[in-house]
């Protein structure tokens, strides 16, 4: 439960740093895993929050810092799967928003097209790991 927590953390977090509501709901629906994008991410979490509480564990007396250790790892590979995630929701949403006209109105797709470019040229490094780079620049 506290992965699912914390993956609804992620996913507010990381949706509000977007203006365009396009964007936003976008962001926020894959990073819950509601899209099929890159890595599971729920199980990056869940992985971390096992082996948080693993290093908690009395019983492991002096290897409890090398496991704490072990899931400050995992956790700080969290951050770069997110934005992977993230980087791949963009660029999927770019080749398919054009035909979301019956949803949103022109402002509003020019504008989430505006952003998610400019979200992917700063991250070109998250949109490589993705596998969407390319399509990027093409």
């Amino acid at each position: 439960m506290q992965a699912r927590k914390r993956l609804n953390e992620l996913a507010h977090k990381r949706a509000n740093a977007f203006d365009a509501t396009i964007c936003h709901n976008k962001v926020y629906e894959t990073v819950q895993g509601h899209h099929d994008h890159g890595p599971d991410l729920q199980r990056y979490v869940s992985v971390a929050e096992d082996v948080y509480e693993l290093s908690a564990d009395e019983d492991l007396e002096d290897r409890r810092m090398d496991v704490f250790g072990a899931a400050e790892t995992v956790d700080g590979h969290i951050d770069d799967v997110v934005d992977e995630v993230t980087a791949a929701a963009l660029a999927d949403m770019l080749e398919v928003i054009d035909d979301w006209g019956d949803d949103w109105d022109d402002a509003e797709i020019e504008d989430a097209k505006c952003e998610a470019r400019d979200w992917l040229q700063g991250h070109s490094e998250a949109a490589d790991r993705a596998g969407v780079w390319e399509k990027v620049t093409a």
